[in-house]
């Protein structure tokens, strides 16, 4: 009996011995006890492209100035659909109803100092220069208020212009502080002749270039004199052609000391600013035009050249902007403006383009009809917008190269509003969502098919977005259109596009053989053409009709009469809205199945979001008796989507995790959580019984039972 004893006994502890559990919690698709947690939230307030409440836009044409003027001061017209001429700012002033509506130019004018020449090669005395001159005294008189003074060489319209907050440093002649530089630089007054000498005690005299064909440079060339001459410095102005005056300098004419010379600023971004004054740059013509060579400028472009991130991107050229202020090796002196003009009679709501103007994106889908007013917007047009800037419904049959200047200001621009672009610049010089959702800058290391001179600028597109007929936009759409700019060679970048890299059906990345950080804003801002609708025909020469003319814009056209009017509707269907939605899982596995905290445990989650996931981050605590010990990780993207790793730690007692999902616009979920647990040692009888212990029962049962049945024999 001892022995049937022993072996009910043992049969009892097989039964009860504890089973190894886990309780890990997923996404409803999968069983547990805990659900997603979503999590929806804007993050900063952002503005995006947007249809508007216009039924109709009528574009009508009209002889000359004169009567186009008229048409919108009386209100027949509401916006005039051209930049006015700085020749013509007299004749606008006639027309009492017109509202003008200026806006920043990225042209400016700037006193560029020979570097390279002694003494002009010392900080202090080009400081001292920045200081005597009258900007405000400038920009009021010789410019007729036409200008705004800047210290910065970064014009206003560009979104990182920092000449609001930190300019005015050299805005008004100060002679105290141009003398005291001139002190520093060794610069004195030895023979009591109201001018300083150089260092050895040596008269000097500068000459100062200036165009003399061009609108206010007599009289700025005249004040800058004068303000030399008042702190000491003395100079003779030398008058000559602009092409000739601009050729000089860009070509690195060693002898000239000072010239006003006209720049074309960086629109966007730092590529000129923060790497022209390169020492090497003064070998290339166009580039570092005061022959200067000093370490900090060389620093900062080496290091913006080299950087890949927009964030140091910016901190680099806003710090390159600064130096050149402070070292003076051009005198940034103001830049320009320009006019449009239109009635707000018939429309309320009319926004402050200072950047695209009265006739630029923002107005058509912004304005609202008053009360017991038509809702058709009416721009009046010169011959000159029919004859040479939209002879066609085929952008590229105009023959003008698409640039800034295409896309907003010189005309008004229906092609922007029937054919979407990728991106939208808003009033303050950002980028904002269109045609894509977001978008990213992709360099060698980053992606491996570039090579080191080149970058990617990958454009998420809207799933949403339709083409007039119905079909979807897609990746092949942004592949085609980007081919037929390079192959007509019709934009200002044709030369640098070397292809289009597609992924899947909304990812299309533009390759471009420069590595300018902010070539996104030049790539964003082209059309996108419908490649179902255009492909097999010649972009040169094709004219489409009405029908042909199908977009992704907030219009449709409705009638085109060359040479005469068009008309625009409104496009019911248009899709753009800003993405509130926070990231959504789609799959998500635990490696191994049943995962105890003694083990290393893999998690990968497949994540999917309108527009651009931008971190997934992994969370884990584990509870150690009565303590918690919390780590955080970023989970990495491959081919079977984000994964992450929890690290096995044998003496705790649960693991609990969530995963949280950000996207580019700020949006954040937890798209799961969950946790596992070392084996449990109470035990439910019944939940024992597996087929394993059924087995073992039945087999020690059957040995129990012969061994009775040989007992009583």
């Amino acid at each position: 009996m001892e022995s049937l004893r022993f072996i009910v006994i043992a049969f009892m502890i097989a039964i009860l011995l504890p089973q190894a559990s886990c309780q890990v919690m997923q996404a409803p698709a999968f069983s547990g006890q805990c659900p997603i947690h979503m999590i929806a939230s804007q993050g900063e307030s952002e503005s995006i492209y947007h249809g508007g409440t216009v039924d109709r836009i009528i574009v009508t044409q009209y002889l000359n100035l004169t009567s186009a003027l008229a048409a919108v001061d009386t209100g027949e017209a509401d916006v005039f659909g051209h930049r006015i001429n700085a020749t013509d700012y007299g004749i606008v002033g006639s027309y009492s109803s017109l509202r003008l509506q200026w806006a920043y130019d990225i042209l400016g004018c700037m006193l560029v100092i020979n570097s390279r020449m002694a003494p002009l090669n010392d900080s202090h005395l080009r400081r001292a220069m920045a200081f005597a001159a009258n900007k405000t005294w400038i920009t009021s008189t010789a410019m007729h208020g036409e200008a705004d003074p800047i210290d910065f060489a970064l014009p206003l319209c560009n979104e990182f212009s920092i000449e609001k907050n930190e300019g005015g440093l050299f805005y008004d002649a100060n002679l105290g502080s141009a003398m005291n530089e001139l002190a520093m630089a060794g610069m004195l007054d030895v023979d009591n002749d109201s001018l300083v000498e150089a260092p050895n005690g040596t008269e000097i005299s500068f000459t100062l270039w200036y165009p003399n064909d061009t609108e206010g440079m007599n009289e700025t060339a005249a004040i800058i004199s004068a303000n030399l001459l008042s702190s000491g410095i003395n100079n003779t102005i030398v008058p000559m052609e602009y092409a000739v005056l601009q050729d000089r300098i860009q070509t690195h004419n060693e002898s000239f000391s000072l010239a006003l010379y006209h720049q074309t600023m960086d629109e966007y971004g730092f590529e000129w600013i923060a790497t022209t004054f390169l020492s090497s740059m003064r070998e290339v013509d166009g580039e570092n035009v005061a022959n200067i060579d000093d370490s900090r400028l060389n620093q900062l472009a080496w290091e913006y050249m080299d950087n890949i991130l927009l964030d140091q991107a910016r901190a680099i050229g806003l710090e390159a902007v600064r130096v050149v202020r402070d070292l003076c090796p051009i005198i940034p002196l103001f830049a320009y403006r320009w006019l449009s003009v239109y009635n707000d009679a018939r429309f309320q709501g009319w926004v402050n383009d200072s950047l695209a103007g009265a006739f630029g994106p923002w107005n058509p889908v912004s304005i609202t009809a008053r009360t017991g007013m038509p809702n058709e917007m009416r721009i009046a047009v010169l011959p000159a917008f029919f004859d040479s800037f939209f002879c066609s419904l085929n952008l590229f049959r105009t023959g003008i190269v698409i640039n800034s200047d295409w896309i907003s200001k010189r005309f008004f621009n229906p092609y922007l509003l029937v054919y979407d672009s990728s991106l939208e610049t808003t009033l303050d010089g950002r980028a904002v969502p269109r045609l894509a959702t977001s978008w990213e800058m992709l360099y060698l290391g980053l992606v491996p098919d570039l090579n080191a001179s080149q970058c990617r600028t990958q454009f998420y597109i809207d799933p949403n977005a339709l083409w007039t007929d119905g079909v979807a936009v897609d990746a092949q759409d942004y592949r085609f259109t980007l081919e037929c700019y390079a192959n007509s060679s019709v934009t200002a970048y044709s030369n640098l596009l070397a292809g289009v890299k597609t992924l899947g059906d909304y990812v299309a990345g533009i390759n471009y053989d420069d590595l300018d950080m902010f070539s996104f804003r030049l790539l964003g801002a082209l059309p996108i053409l419908p490649r179902h609708v255009w492909e097999g025909k010649n972009p040169l020469n094709w004219e489409p009709n009405v029908q042909d003319a199908i977009g992704s814009g907030p219009f449709k056209v409705l009638s085109f009469e060359p040479n005469s009017s068009l008309v625009l509707t409104t496009n019911s269907e248009y899709y753009p809205v800003l993405d509130t939605e926070a990231p959504k899982l789609k799959s998500f596995y635990v490696i191994p199945g049943s995962p105890t905290p003694a083990e290393t445990v893999v998690l990968r989650a497949y994540i999917e979001d309108r527009s651009r996931i931008r971190n997934v981050m992994l969370h884990y605590t584990y509870r150690v008796g009565s303590a918690n010990f919390s780590y955080s990780s970023e989970m990495e993207l491959g081919a079977l989507g984000y994964q992450g790793t929890i690290p096995a730690r044998v003496t705790a007692t649960t693991v609990n995790f969530e995963i949280n999902a950000t996207d580019i616009w700020g949006n954040s979920a937890i798209v799961v959580s969950g946790y596992y647990s070392r084996p449990t040692t109470t035990i439910n009888f019944w939940q024992t019984l597996t087929p394993y212990v059924i087995v073992t029962a039945v087999a020690l049962a059957s040995v129990i039972l012969a061994f009775i049945l040989k007992s009583r024999k």
